[in-house]
C-alpha cells in the first residue's frame, strides 16, 4: 500500500506502524470526539510512542484528540478521563525564512507557525484527520495564529524495529489531508542533501547544529549516534570533527532529497481573521502520485 497515494488512502500510525484508511470507508461521528489543548508532556509521549518520526519538534501549540466512547482501562493514554488517540503539533520551523515567504505579513512565532506533527490512532474512522486538523486550528485561532505552513515528505522512511517489523513511510507522502482541508498548494521547500541514518531516519540540521554548539539537546543527542554503534566522544573532544568521523563509523549516508510539498493554511474564527493570511507564493495544482514519482 502507498502511503499519500491521491486514490483516498490516509495513513495512521501506532506504535511507529503504520496503518491505512480509505475515504471511502467513512463512519467517522464527529460527536464521538473533542480535540483539546494538551500540555507538552502527554503530547510529546503520544508523538514519540506512535510517529514514525518520533523526535519532538520545537514545539508552540499543542492539540489532542480524544475518544468520548473508549473504554479507558485496556491501556493507551488518557487525558481528562478519555482516551486520547490523536494529536496535532503546532511549532517552529528550522528556518524563520519559512514563515515569512509563506506569509509576508504575519509575525512568524506567534501569527504564523508549522504544523509540524499530525498523528492519530489506527482506530479513529476513516475522515477523522480532517476533524482533527480543523479543531486544533480553531483553537490555534484563540492564540492569535493566523495561518500555518505544514510540509509532506514525498520520500520513503523505512527502518526495522528491535522486534522485526518495518516501520515509517514506505512510499512517502503528497500530502492528501491537506488537499482535503483545501490547503493551498505552493510547490516544494529547496532541494538538499540529507543524513540518514542507520536506522532510516534523517538526522535534521537542527539537531547537528545544536551538537556541534553544545546547546540544549546535545547529550542526547550524542547518545543516540553511540546507541547507533559510534564511539564514544572522549572528554574535549572536538564536536564537528567527532560528529564527521562517527556518521562514517554507523554507516549513515548523504541522500539527495527532492524538497517537499508545501502547503498553506489560513487561519481564524471568521472571515477576518483568515484573511490576515495573506500568501506570498502563488497556488499551484495539487500534486499527485505520477508527478511526485517523476520528480524523484
Amino acid at each position: 500500500m502507498a502511503a499519500g497515494r491521491a486514490d483516498g488512502w490516509a495513513q495512521r500510525w501506532s506504535g511507529g506502524v503504520p496503518t491505512w484508511r480509505h475515504t471511502s470507508q467513512g463512519g467517522f461521528d464527529r460527536r464521538r470526539y473533542e480535540v483539546v489543548e494538551l500540555a507538552e508532556a502527554p503530547a510529546r509521549e503520544y508523538i514519540q510512542a506512535n510517529h514514525y518520526l518520533a523526535g519532538w519538534p520545537a514545539a508552540v501549540h499543542r492539540f489532542g484528540l480524544l475518544d468520548l466512547q473508549a473504554a479507558t482501562g485496556e491501556g493507551g493514554q488518557v487525558v481528562d478521563g478519555h482516551l486520547l488517540v490523536g494529536v496535532v503539533v503546532l511549532g517552529v520551523p528550522m528556518s524563520r525564512r519559512a514563515l515569512t515567504r509563506a506569509f509576508p505579513s504575519l509575525e512568524p512565532y506567534r501569527e504564523a507557525l508549522e504544523m509540524s506533527r499530525v498523528c492519530l490512532s489506527p482506530s479513529v474512522a476513516s475522515n477523522g484527520e480532517s476533524f482533527a486538523v480543523a479543531g486544533a486550528l480553531r483553537l490555534a485561532a484563540g492564540h492569535g495564529v493566523r495561518g500555518v505552513v505544514t510540509y509532506a515528505d514525498p520520500v520513503a522512511r523505512l527502518r526495522t524495529l528491535p522486534d522485526g517489523r518495518t516501520t515509517g513511510s514506505p512510499r512517502g507522502h503528497l500530502g492528501i489531508i491537506y488537499q482535503a482541508l483545501s490547503a493551498v498548494y505552493t510547490g516544494r521547500s529547496a532541494a538538499r542533501t540529507v543524513t540518514v541514518l542507520p536506522d532510516g531516519q534523517v538526522l535534521p540540521a537542527r539537531s547537528i547544529a545544536k551538537f556541534v554548539t553544545g546547546d540544549r539537546g546535545a547529550d542526547g543527542f550524542e547518545r543516540r549516534i553511540v546507541a547507533l554503534g559510534a564511539s564514544e566522544r572522549p572528554a574535549g573532544a572536538d564536536r564537528r570533527a567527532w560528529l564527521a568521523a562517527a556518521l562514517e563509523q554507523i554507516g549513515a549516508r548523504r541522500q539527495r532529497h527532492p524538497g517537499t510539498h508545501r502547503y498553506v493554511l489560513p487561519v481564524g474564527r471568521n472571515r477576518v481573521e483568515r484573511s490576515r493570511a495573506v500568501f506570498g507564493m502563488p497556488a499551484l495544482p495539487y500534486p499527485k502520485w505520477a508527478d511526485t514519482q517523476n520528480h524523484q
